[in-house]
């Protein structure tokens, strides 16, 4: 379609949008995935580390064989961490959508922190939870959402590594999974000031395992079973 090849006005690009495309999209959004503005539009965009590179190409031909973006391959290229290691990682972004405007309005808000001085004061963007991402938790969202930020405790459940959310917003997320697939959840600290993990007991694995396994890429079975 002339709306998803390069080169094209993102005013122009005005979807619409498959929904099965937007739960993957929000999913990813709550793993590893973030957007941002580009002209009048937005944009999606991924990055995994080299570890996970098979997961990160299957996403760019998803994403390409819908039209999303370019078919240029990721190639592995490296930055410093901020423990001054280097990393080896992998990316790509979308084409941009005027009609992902409100996506990132959605997810994303305006934050201020003062310093002692006006100078000192830091603002920025912060990813937030939406109120209506329970309508977009797919099984397939719920798989990507895992496959980015998920993780299987030997012997025990899976935890969610939703550490840059507030407390408020990791309860709401916890509760969308009890109401919407019965899953029992419970909330842990991470160690670090106000940051928390969702946790899935281990009755609530195996169901938590037989929704996603579908949607889960081959090399992420790990973060399911044991």
């Amino acid at each position: 379609m002339p709306f998803s090849t390069p080169f094209v006005l993102s005013t122009k690009r005005i979807g619409p949008h498959n929904y099965d495309l937007l739960c993957l999209l929000m999913g990813s959004l709550l793993g590893d995935a973030t957007m941002e503005k580009d002209g009048n539009g937005s944009r999606f965009c991924f990055y995994q580390e080299s570890t996970h590179k098979e997961y990160l190409l299957w996403l760019h031909k998803t994403l390409f064989d819908l039209g999303y973006c370019k078919h240029n391959i990721p190639n592995i290229s490296q930055r410093s961490g901020i423990d001054g290691n280097i990393r080896y990682i992998l990316r790509f972004r979308t084409f941009t959508y005027s009609s992902f405007n409100w996506i990132y309005d959605s997810f994303y808000i305006t934050y201020r922190m003062k310093g002692n001085k006006a100078k000192n004061s830091i603002s920025g963007r912060r990813k937030i939870v939406p109120f209506f991402i329970g309508e977009f938790l797919s099984p397939w969202a719920l798989a990507v959402w895992i496959m980015d930020d998920g993780c299987k405790i030997p012997n025990k459940g899976i935890r969610f590594s939703t550490n840059s959310f507030t407390l408020i917003e990791v309860k709401f997320l916890s509760q969308i999974l009890k109401d919407k697939y019965n899953l029992k959840t419970s909330i842990h600290k991470t160690g670090d000031l106000n940051q928390y993990n969702i946790y899935i007991t281990k009755e609530s694995t195996l169901t938590l395992s037989y929704i996603v396994k579908p949607y889960i890429h081959p090399t992420m079975y790990y973060k399911i079973y044991t």
